[in-house]
């Protein structure tokens, strides 16, 4: 017999019916992942809350992440990626991200 989830998040759901993937109920979107936009008055979060975070998430039974290369001028997704590795989970989760171009672009202050 399968062992019941810690938390409802452990309830996995199919993503779509055509998808072979099963995600949490919620996905934890990253944005305040990262310790880049503390500047901007956007908050941040540095790499060992984002850590704590997203072992909590994990535990719960969460598996699904929103990011993208914009977020936190792409710490959200470098912090993600080292914790998915450092706790050997990459398997385990789901990563819906999204690539734009840089704020630095947007701000004029680098070539795009």
């Amino acid at each position: 017999p399968r062992t019941p989830p810690a938390t409802k998040l452990g309830r996995h759901r199919r993503l779509a019916p055509p998808a072979g993937i099963h995600v949490s109920p919620i996905c934890l979107g990253a944005m305040s992942i990262g310790d880049q936009w503390g500047q901007y008055g956007m908050g941040e979060m540095g790499k060992d809350r984002s850590f704590r975070l997203l072992d909590a998430f994990y535990a719960a039974g969460g598996n699904f992440v929103d990011t993208a290369n914009t977020y936190q001028d792409e710490t959200s997704e470098r912090f993600l990626g080292e914790w998915m590795a450092t706790r050997g989970v990459r398997d385990q989760m789901v990563v819906a991200t999204k690539v734009r171009r840089c704020a630095a672009c947007w701000a004029g202050s680098v070539p795009c």
